[in-house]
């Protein structure tokens, strides 16, 4: 062998090594979904610069108008107590996600979903790809460990909620945890073989206790066909019904790799009237990046269904106020009466919640 023929016999070997080492790499990063409306153009532009600042590539998923679906439309993906007490936002939210489902069933393949309203750790896509390795090398794996892991359905990216593996950090969102969530036994799967995610030196995967939020996570086929089958229609907000279903294998990394820019809300609330106002933002979890002001304007619940212009909602902030009043008159009048008709309406407001994304409301 000549001099030429042995240098392009050892580019041709490097090359082959290089392109064979990209795609094993590509080949653990799932396909991305970014959930929008089109007209929505703001948002379109954030995650179209937020994705290209990390590299990665995406597809549109052009989200359900809630507003734009017809009475018989409603009526097939939506449940009587959901058309009612669901705002349209909530129902576009829900289908949309339901559209993502379906796509990762079809595909047979796992798919990244992102709402368009979120923000990325600088090291997101290696945190994604050493992730999904380690999850792969458990499904193969013949040791001893709990099926479930090997089994995994949803692998959240970012969540809020109580889903920091020291149950002592999870500070105010005990509150949302106690009123609609599934709470679930935390505990350690897995470390990932990485040096850290900021200043988290042991990054991992793990079973978090009570997560809301579908701003970013990785779905299995697996997990998209059991989402179908336990969430045919719209009955209450995504996450809640969602993650809250028993025998989904959720999963979640730790440290979080994603948060919310909480700019503002498209399934119906009062954040624009915050914004307006120019209420400072306080953030009350650096972890998950839960900000008051946004929870608080967020819906609960819409009261009196279509009518009234379909405009009367009960957000958690006053729910919590009409809770706190009730509350301070009542005992500063000595007022039996009220302190009785506050704690009627606060268990009268759980229970709905609980009923509204229980399985009777499916």
């Amino acid at each position: 062998m000549n001099n030429v023929q042995t240098i392009a016999w050892s580019f041709g070997w490097w090359a082959l090594v290089i392109a064979l080492t990209f795609n094993i790499a590509s080949a653990t990063f799932p396909k991305v979904k970014v959930i929008n409306v089109p007209r929505h153009s703001s948002r379109r532009l954030h995650m179209k610069n937020e994705l290209a600042s990390h590299n990665i590539a995406f597809e549109w998923l052009d989200a359900v108008d809630g507003l734009a679906l017809t009475r018989g439309e409603l009526i097939s993906n939506c449940t009587a107590m959901g058309r009612y007490f669901m705002t349209p936002g909530m129902i576009g939210c829900f289908l949309s996600h339901k559209k993502c489902w379906e796509y990762c069933v079809r595909s047979g393949n796992p798919l990244l979903v992102f709402e368009d309203d979120v923000v990325l750790e600088k090291n997101f896509c290696e945190v994604v790809t050493v992730a999904m390795d380690k999850l792969e090398k458990m499904r193969i794996s013949n040791d001893n460990r709990d099926h479930r892991d090997k089994e995994w359905d949803v692998l959240l990216l970012g969540a809020l909620g109580c889903v920091h593996p020291d149950k002592k950090k999870y500070g105010l969102n005990w509150i949302p945890s106690l009123v609609g969530g599934k709470w679930r036994k935390t505990r350690y799967v897995s470390g990932l073989d990485m040096d850290g995610i900021g200043n988290c030196k042991k990054p991992c995967i793990h079973v978090p206790m009570c997560p809301y939020g579908g701003h970013a996570y990785i779905l299995s086929p697996t997990g998209a066909e059991k989402l179908l089958q336990h969430c045919p229609r719209a009955s209450y907000h995504v996450d809640v019904i969602a993650w809250g279903l028993k025998d989904l294998n959720i999963l979640a990394i730790h440290p979080l790799i994603s948060w919310q820019t909480n700019n503002d809300t498209t399934i119906g609330g009062f954040v624009h009237i915050l914004k307006k106002l120019r209420i400072p933002r306080l953030v009350a979890d650096s972890y998950t990046g839960f900000e008051i002001g946004w929870a608080l304007s967020a819906p609960l619940l819409r009261l009196g269904g279509p009518y009234f212009g379909g405009n009367m909602l009960l957000t958690n902030g006053n729910s919590l106020a009409i809770m706190f009043l009730g509350s301070v008159v009542g005992i500063l009048q000595k007022s039996p009466l009220i302190l009785g008709l506050t704690a009627i309406y606060v268990i009268a407001v759980t229970i709905l919640v609980r009923i509204l994304s229980s399985s009777w409301n499916r």
